[in-house]
C-alpha cells in the first residue's frame, strides 16, 4: 500500500511541475507583455553617456527601432534603415534606436562602426516596460506625431511596406 501512495505522489508531483513549466513557457513565449498601442515617455542614457528620452523626439513620425550588435537580423536590416533615414528625414522623420548591447560603450562602437546618424539609447527596464517589452530582436515601433503606435514590425522591416506607412503618416 505505501508504495502505490508512494509512486501516486510522485505522479502528482511530476504533473504539478509539468504543468508549472508548461505556464511558464507559454509567458515566456509571448512577444509582448502587453501590445501597446502609443508611446509614453521613457528615459535612457545614449551611446555619449547624456540623459535622452523619448520627448525629445516627440511631434515627429519617429521609428523605434530595438537593436543590438550582436544579432545578425539587426546587422542585415541596417541599410533599410539607412535609406529611410536618408529618404525621410529631410520631411521630419526621426529613427531613435533602442541598444540592447550589454552597455553603452558597445553601443556605442556599434553606433560609429554602422555610422548612424540617429539617437542610439541604451535599454533599460523601465524603457522596455514602456515598449510592452518585446522578446525579440529587431522590432520596429512606427510612431505617428501624437505618440500613437501605427505599426509594430517584428523581425527585419518589410522596406516596401515601411515606406509606405512613412508617407501615409507624413501626409
Amino acid at each position: 500500500m505505501r508504495h502505490i501512495t508512494l509512486k501516486l505522489s510522485a505522479v502528482l508531483v511530476l504533473a504539478a511541475i509539468l504543468v508549472l513549466a508548461y505556464h511558464v513557457y507559454k509567458e515566456q513565449s509571448r512577444p509582448f507583455q502587453e501590445m501597446p498601442k502609443t508611446v509614453a515617455n521613457f528615459a535612457g542614457f545614449n551611446t555619449e553617456g547624456e540623459k535622452a528620452e523619448y520627448y525629445f523626439e516627440r511631434g515627429a513620425v519617429t521609428l523605434i527601432v530595438l537593436s543590438a550588435s550582436w544579432c545578425p537580423a539587426c546587422i542585415a536590416e541596417m541599410p533599410i534603415l539607412k535609406r529611410l533615414h536618408k529618404d525621410y528625414s529631410p520631411k521630419g522623420f526621426k529613427i531613435l534606436m533602442i541598444s540592447e548591447d550589454d552597455n553603452i560603450k558597445v553601443a556605442a562602437r556599434f553606433k560609429k562602426m554602422q555610422a548612424m546618424p540617429w539617437t542610439v539609447i541604451h535599454w533599460n527596464y523601465d524603457l522596455m516596460n514602456a515598449l510592452g517589452n518585446p522578446r525579440v530582436l529587431p522590432v520596429s515601433y512606427l510612431v505617428d506625431g501624437n505618440d500613437d503606435i501605427v505599426n509594430i514590425s517584428a523581425g527585419i522591416i518589410d522596406e516596401k511596406k515601411m515606406r509606405s506607412n512613412i508617407e501615409r503618416i507624413l501626409k
